[in-house]
């Protein structure tokens, strides 16, 4: 293909001259197609019709030669159910015998009667057992006379006749054509032509009724020239050989001197069919029907030549014309590639030559081309899709810079023209902010990772923005993880519905996200402002509102205007700053708590204290705490712990209700420390923890959290306190306790030590048998070994 191509300029298969040249053929190739589908279609049905006139064949075959069967089967019945026959068969041999003369009565009367014998039977005989005689029509004799003289088989000596054709069992039974010997030596005068004939042989057993009971047998014998007259229409017809083959795979007669195969045979099977078949490196085709009445079947085995004679002439004049229209089709299809190809390739020569062309040209013209003509768009494109890919960071920095106050907005027709590319378009000036924070996305999502972060902002910004109602418009903004913005732009001729869109947009937000996607979240609202510093200070405002969430407490909407007529002091005077400090060295728990709450009423319910001068008072009251401490002495870590930062611990609470609540738990700690310090108290406290212990050392979960737990102090607390009223470590007298009741249980062998462990309050017999060793120095084992046969003995 290619040395044909070179002279035309093209040198690669891939060209469009090869797409062209193609598409033709292929348009060739539709009509060639169909034809050959057709031709198929012809084939299948010129061999449907000679199946169907080789059926028709073998069936009007089965029907003749079942009929001339009905005659030997009609000659049988007739012999066989004669009344005189069983008498007969009872009889001896004795020649002298009275009852003689009765069988030369039955061959004149029986065997003789006319009509009895046609041209498809050639001759029938009965042969006697018990008498050994064989009678036929006008002979009667012995069976060795019979077989010698007149009748007997080719290759078949009398005895193997004797056994097995009258000896033995037969119903009704064709047996494969034989050669039969007729000699009638006899009678001089018989006119019978004594030539050899092929004959099939039908044999049935008398009386028949018991194969073990076998008295006689009667013996028709077809002329096989007979059943070939009726083959050889058929033979001549299609050059074909004709088999007749009985239920049990015998051959009983053909034309052919060549046995079937066994694998041939075995595909005969069921009432009729047709199959490809290789006889002697020769393709045939078998066809074949059976016989319901005999259980023959009757093959007719026919050359494939000769079968599909018609189909392969057919199939001759087909490839001819096939082969005529391709080469016709191919010149066709190759002036037509080549004049529609000419100009496009004239174009290309065009463009090589006008276009310094640096690179390797495509291999497809039209490739070419369109690379040519999209040349001066690519770097185009590329900025283009660097910029989009940018386009949100830069509308989110712009944004947060407005946001931010860092720029003034600019709502021209020439400042709109050159936030497009970022998705911008505002309406007018008149905009306000809100800031949303999430506080918790546990129920969201409690893996809490980054991507849950990214994905809950994301949620918030899409949700937030759809609420607003058109024509005003809402821009989202990422401001941290976990605080979202939304700059809200109203049209200028609905600026009086401002508030009110505000304030549906913030409860709308809250509600969704909160009941639908599990995110607790806290809105704050600027006021709307018109101008080019709207936006910072509309969001100046909603900052502002959002540091109220410390005396709002989570989870609310604040709305700047709610907050503008607070008050910048708080009530804490001196002398409740004294009573607090008296009732704690007291230790009035009650009353301290009761004045704390008070504290918290005055200043924070009424909502008209800032953040920065509610922040103040907790850092007094804080300080009132520790003034407290260092007056009495008590050391602080016995009530915070050791790590514990007082300031930073009732600041990293986010709300004044958080802040509140810590620090009345340290107030309560520190009145009931104070009032432990007392004697009389502290024994009766030692008292009732001892007594706790004792009633719970064996619970696993027992020790210095369970005990502060139940008593209200710290853990810290409790063990310094314990320690200093009884002189000894709460943590050493459980171990005691518990080692002391294993060693009472160590008195039963049936107990293991794991067992003894649990009984004792250990989860693990590990940490029990490190604790024995430590208190005992020796192992529970080592000990039941050593010190328990003593108490045995003095038992």
């Amino acid at each position: 293909m290619k040395w044909l191509l070179r002279p035309l300029g093209i040198s690669n298969l891939r060209s469009v001259w090869m797409t062209m040249l193609i598409s033709n053929l292929v348009l060739l190739l539709i009509p060639v197609s169909m034809g050959a589908f057709l031709y198929t279609k012809v084939e299948a049905s010129l061999e449907n019709g000679a199946n169907r006139s080789n059926k028709a064949m073998l069936e009007q075959l089965k029907l003749s030669l079942d009929g001339k069967l009905n005659e030997v089967e009609k000659l049988a019945q007739q012999i066989i159910f004669d009344p005189k026959l069983e008498y007969l068969l009872k009889l001896s041999g004795d020649p002298s015998s009275p009852d003689r003369y009765k069988f030369i009565e039955f061959m004149q009367n029986t065997m003789s009667r006319p009509g009895n014998i046609t041209n498809f039977i050639l001759d029938y005989y009965v042969y006697f057992e018990n008498s050994d005689l064989v009678l036929k029509s006008g002979l009667m004799t012995d069976s060795r006379k019979f077989y010698d003289m007149y009748y007997s088989y080719q290759g078949m000596p009398y005895e193997q006749w004797r056994e097995e054709m009258l000896g033995s069992f037969h119903t009704m039974a064709y047996l494969p054509t034989a050669t039969l010997l007729r000699r009638a030596e006899y009678d001089p005068m018989e006119s019978l032509d004594k030539s050899p004939l092929n004959v099939v042989t039908f044999a049935q057993s008398l009386p028949g009724r018991d194969r073990k009971d076998i008295k006689g047998s009667f013996v028709a014998l077809i002329d096989e020239s007979q059943i070939k007259e009726m083959f050889a229409q058929i033979e001549s017809a299609s050059d074909s050989s004709i088999y007749v083959v009985d239920g049990d795979s015998r051959t009983i007669m053909a034309t052919d001197r060549e046995p079937l195969p066994s694998q041939l045979l075995s595909r005969i099977e069921g009432g009729g069919g047709l199959f490809n078949q290789t006889l002697n490196g020769e393709q045939k085709m078998v066809s074949y029907t059976a016989s319901k009445k005999e259980g023959w079947k009757y093959v007719l085995v026919t050359p494939r030549s000769v079968f599909m004679q018609q189909v392969i002439l057919i199939k001759q004049w087909a490839v001819i014309l096939f082969a005529l229209c391709l080469a016709v089709g191919m010149s066709a299809a190759f002036m037509i590639t080549y004049r529609n190809y000419s100009p496009l390739r004239r174009a290309v020569n065009a463009i090589l030559r006008g276009k310094n062309w640096s690179g390797k040209p495509s291999v497809n013209e039209y490739d070419f081309i369109l690379q040519t003509i999209e040349g001066s768009l690519h770097e185009e494109k590329n900025l283009r899709s660097l910029l989009a890919r940018q386009t949100p960071v830069i509308r989110s920095n712009y944004l947060s810079r407005l946001l931010r106050g860092q720029m003034d907005v600019d709502t021209s027709e020439k400042g709109g023209q050159s936030l497009r590319f970022m998705d911008i378009e505002f309406v007018s000036d008149y905009f306000s902010a809100i800031v949303v924070q999430l506080d918790s996305i546990a129920g969201f999502n409690a893996e809490q990772s980054e991507e849950q972060w990214a994905l809950a902002r994301f949620i918030v910004s899409n949700i937030g923005t759809d609420m607003i109602p058109s024509p005003h418009k809402s821009f989202a903004v990422e401001l941290d993880r976990d605080r979202v913005a939304f700059l809200n732009n109203f049209d200028p001729g609905l600026s009086g519905e401002a508030g009110r869109v505000i304030a549906e947009m913030c409860e709308s937000l809250k509600t969704v996200i909160e009941q639908r996607f599990k995110m607790d979240i806290t809105v704050a609202a600027g006021l709307p402002h018109s101008g080019a510093k709207s936006i910072g200070e509309s969001y100046a405002e909603a900052m502002a509102a959002f540091e109220y969430r410390i005396i709002r407490g989570g989870g609310t909407i604040i709305y700047f205007q709610d907050i503008k007529n607070v008050h910048a002091h708080y009530y804490y005077p001196i002398d409740i700053e004294v009573q607090l400090i008296n009732f704690v060295r007291s230790g009035d728990t009650e009353n301290v708590l009761k004045l704390l709450d008070t504290i918290y009423a005055m200043n924070f319910e009424s909502g008209s204290i800032t953040p920065e001068i509610g922040r103040c008072l907790f850092f007094n009251i804080t300080s009132t705490f520790l003034k407290i401490i260092n007056a009495t002495g008590t050391n602080q870590h016995d009530i915070l712990g050791p790590d514990i930062d007082l300031v930073k611990d009732i600041f990293s609470y986010e709300t004044a209700e958080g802040m509140h609540k810590r620090t009345k738990k340290l107030y309560e700690l520190l009145a009931e420390s104070l009032v432990t310090e007392r004697t009389d108290h502290s024994s009766h406290l030692l008292q009732e923890m001892e007594e706790f212990v004792e009633q719970n050392f064996t619970d696993p979960n027992m020790g210095l959290g369970m005990v502060a737990d139940r008593f209200g102090m710290t853990p810290q607390y409790v063990s310094t306190f314990y320690k200093k009223q009884s002189g000894k470590n709460l943590s050493d007298t459980i171990v005691r306790k518990r080692i002391e009741l294993a060693k009472q249980h160590m008195g039963d062998k049936d107990l293991t030590n794991a067992q003894i462990a649990q009984m004792v309050g250990y989860t693990s017999d590990v940490v029990f048998i490190r604790a024995f060793k430590k208190l005992e120095g020796v192992t529970p084992g080592k000990y039941r070994e050593n010190m328990l046969p003593y108490a045995d003995d003095a038992g």
